[in-house]
């Protein structure tokens, strides 16, 4: 008599990529929330809390920079949770609504961004970087809706990613400045570079986590979105 044994096959390689991810969904959800609640905060105190150099600025009127911090913690607190599998597989009507909400915060917290950047104390170079942003900002996400809307999934988590990259731009701006403050670097030094650096490389990023796969149509799914 003669018995075959069945190999047991290991997992553990094919669910390395997925634990990844999942870490990486995790690290960034935790930092973006950080500075959501950090937001939350600045609108709790009056805005009293907003640090001196930022109120510095020569903007016409307070209002735009509220409306930014605002709109910007919005984005924060919900965009984290746009790519969460399990939400949009088991809750859609809330990630429908979650998703509302973000675009709506990203196309306000860009346009009042791009506003209160044209006053920056900081010179040219600082409002020029953070201007982009906000172009970029608002543009990335009003093609992530529009695909959605016409029905290309595909092609709206790509600018769904991109857009939240830009989002965390907001994030990487209070890791760079007190890194450069612990460098040595001084506030008016530092501001123009990290500007452009807050974003530019997230896009990086983004690009490679989205992949070199074009901008084909993907089949059309229902219009709940």
């Amino acid at each position: 008599m003669t018995s075959t044994s069945t190999p047991v096959v290991t997992r553990s390689k094919a669910d390395r990529p997925s634990r990844v991810r999942r870490a990486g969904w995790v690290i960034m959800t935790v930092f973006a929330l950080a500075v959501g609640a950090y937001a939350v905060i600045l609108v709790a105190s009056g805005f009293r809390l907003v640090p001196g150099e930022v109120a510095a600025n020569r903007f016409p009127t307070p209002l735009g920079l509220r409306v930014h911090i605002v709109a910007a913690g919005l984005a924060l607190l919900t965009g984290p949770f746009q790519f969460a599998r399990r939400l949009r597989n088991r809750l859609p009507r809330v990630h429908r609504w979650l998703g509302r909400t973000y675009v709506v915060a990203c196309l306000v917290g860009g346009i009042s961004g791009g506003a209160i950047a044209l006053f920056s104390t900081s010179g040219l170079v600082a409002g020029a970087g953070f201007l982009g942003l906000a172009i970029c900002w608002v543009g990335a996400t009003v093609i992530g809706f529009l695909a959605i809307r016409g029905g290309d999934i595909a092609r709206h988590r790509r600018w769904m990613t991109r857009s939240f990259a830009l989002t965390y731009a907001a994030v990487m701006l209070r890791i760079y400045l007190p890194t450069a403050t612990g460098l040595g670097m001084e506030f008016a030094q530092a501001y123009p570079a990290i500007a452009w650096l807050c974003w530019l490389p997230n896009l990086v990023v983004a690009q490679w986590l989205v992949g070199d796969r074009g901008e084909g149509h993907s089949p059309k799914p229902d219009r709940q979105h």
